[in-house]
């Protein structure tokens, strides 16, 4: 544990720790989730004052249950560190949304928590009944973005005991390396060895268009991760398009391509499937562990919505113990009646209101008045 922790967080977080590692057995029960999100909710307070500047004002009676904990919106992370003692590691966004010039900023006090939260979830949706796989990861290496939380998680995974060798096959600024992609294919064949692929859609997509007809089929049992979407790129394609054509190209069946969701902001990822197990991509839900709570929220005033109905979606992980668990996003979509997350995209700029109200009293916590509108439109 890392000695930049702060008493009450370090106390929470080893006990998370635990928890992940065990894949969250026991938050099932009635009142343990509740339980564990309060008693990090109190020690977030305790520890940053603008949070709880934030939360008196925005709710002055004392939470029963994390749902009435009000959430931080994720523009936060654009204006002031957010964590209980000295971060470890930041994390930045790739670009703003709102153009105001600023990237966000997660300041991770335990990397350890980090890698903790994500591992057992990308094992069992990424790795499920391969013995060994090279990885070729169309992900930045870590050690070219450092600040970058999914080329981190990237890292973890080329670590896992299954996987023989790790080929980075992007670079920030030049794109897909295709002469190192065929290269570590073609050594994944002759070695008769699946590949597990990690890709943004963006990258997906330049792989595909330079390999233009050429055919590159992976080695059966090969997977594809793919995460990220669009944002801030010319191009852009629908998911079952994407999906098609990586089938037509590489050989991987849509059974084994896997969509992940995750955040600069929070430490916790979300998967629609296990790599093998058929679904059709029209059905695909995102699951998040069983540390993660997920809500719809109405975007006029932040009201929640039953499942089935779409709005901003708003999650409150737990593995986020040292900086802020519970975050209003600006992500559309709706929540399921088994308690898994639809995504729809980006909410449109008319529907942020309830976002943008939210902004303006965590800039007031900052004392920051009157200029909260014109910081985050």
């Amino acid at each position: 544990m890392p000695d930049e922790l702060l008493p009450e967080i370090a106390e929470v977080t080893d006990e998370l720790l635990l928890l992940f590692r065990q894949a969250g057995a026991g938050l099932d029960r009635h009142g343990a989730f509740d339980s564990l999100a309060l008693r990090v909710h109190a020690a977030q307070r305790v520890c940053n004052p603008v949070l709880s500047r934030f939360w008196g004002a925005a709710s002055p009676d004392e939470p029963s249950a994390w749902h009435e904990i009000p959430p931080v919106p994720v523009q936060a992370f654009r204006e002031v560190p957010i964590v209980a003692g000295r971060a470890e590691v930041v994390f930045r966004t790739s670009g703003t949304t709102g153009g105001a010039g600023r990237r966000g900023e997660h300041h991770v006090a335990s990397l350890e928590l980090y890698r903790a939260a994500a591992r057992n979830n990308y094992r069992r949706h990424l790795f499920g009944g391969a013995a060994m796989v090279d990885v070729i990861s169309l992900v930045p290496s870590p050690a070219t973005v450092p600040d970058s939380s999914l080329a981190t998680m990237s890292g973890f995974i080329a670590r896992e005991p299954e996987v023989a060798r790790t080929t980075w096959a992007f670079h920030p600024g030049r794109g897909v390396d295709l002469d190192a992609f065929r290269e570590a294919a073609a050594a994944a064949v002759s070695d008769r060895r699946p590949i597990l692929l990690l890709s943004t859609a963006f990258a997906l997509v330049q792989l595909l268009d330079g390999l233009g007809r050429e055919r590159s089929r992976l080695p059966e049992g090969s997977r594809i991760m793919e995460t990220g979407g669009f944002k801030g790129r010319a191009i852009e394609m629908d998911q079952a398009t994407l999906y098609g054509r990586a089938e037509r190209t590489l050989g991987v069946p849509r059974s084994h391509i896997v969509n992940e969701y995750g955040m600069t902001e929070m430490l916790s990822q979300a998967y629609d499937h296990v790599a093998g197990e058929g679904r059709r991509t029209s059905e695909r839900v995102l699951r998040f562990p069983p540390w993660v709570r997920t809500r719809a929220l109405d975007p006029a005033d932040l009201a929640a919505l039953p499942p089935g109905r779409p709005g901003l979606l708003a999650h409150f992980d737990l593995a986020n113990a040292a900086s802020v668990c519970h975050l209003l996003t600006e992500d559309y979509g709706h929540t399921t009646e088994d308690g898994g997350v639809r995504l729809l995209g980006r909410a449109p700029g008319a529907e942020l209101r309830g976002c943008s109200l939210a902004a303006e009293s965590f800039l007031r916590a900052l004392g920051r008045g009157a200029g909260a509108r014109a910081a985050t439109s």
